[in-house]
């Protein structure tokens, strides 16, 4: 008898929670990115709605895991038909200037920012020509999972 109330106590406690950060309207989105089979860490997931309605976008863990949130964090998504986009870029370290004041300094300009490396192929970064798209259900979705490849 103790452990029911256990497992009941704890099924309100994981429901409550899950639901009280949720927006209005809002469902949870959540899922996983791969990059050539590997999760993808650091990636940023934006969910673009096809017709009216609100965007969303969360960010990958180390497991390639991501929450979607349209106002906050994780604070979910509205049913819908999406296009997605998933974006990874770092800037290149070869060509990063060390003092750009010194730079200013001598040539009266401030140097141009370094060019980004794309982690994700740039065609992954536009919702429109990504190829990638959802439909979140009025349950939400928990199981989305984009497989992308860099060639």
């Amino acid at each position: 008898m103790r452990s029911m109330i256990y497992v009941a106590a704890s099924a309100a406690m994981i429901l409550t929670g899950c639901s009280s950060n949720l927006l209005p309207g809002g469902v949870e989105g959540r899922g996983i990115v791969l990059l050539d089979g590997v999760p993808l860490e650091g990636a940023t997931v934006i969910f673009s709605p096809t017709g009216e309605g609100r965007s969303a976008n969360g960010m990958t863990n180390e497991l390639g895991e991501f929450s979607l949130g349209t106002i906050e964090p994780a604070d979910g998504i509205l049913p819908g038909d999406y296009q997605v986009a998933i974006i990874k870029s770092m800037v290149d370290p070869n060509k990063v200037i060390v003092d750009p004041l010194a730079v200013q300094e001598k040539t009266g300009q401030f140097p141009p920012s370094p060019p980004n490396i794309h982690i994700v192929p740039r065609k992954f970064a536009n919702p429109e020509r990504s190829g990638l798209a959802a439909t979140i259900s009025n349950e939400g979705s928990h199981d989305l999972k984009f497989e992308i490849a860099t060639k």
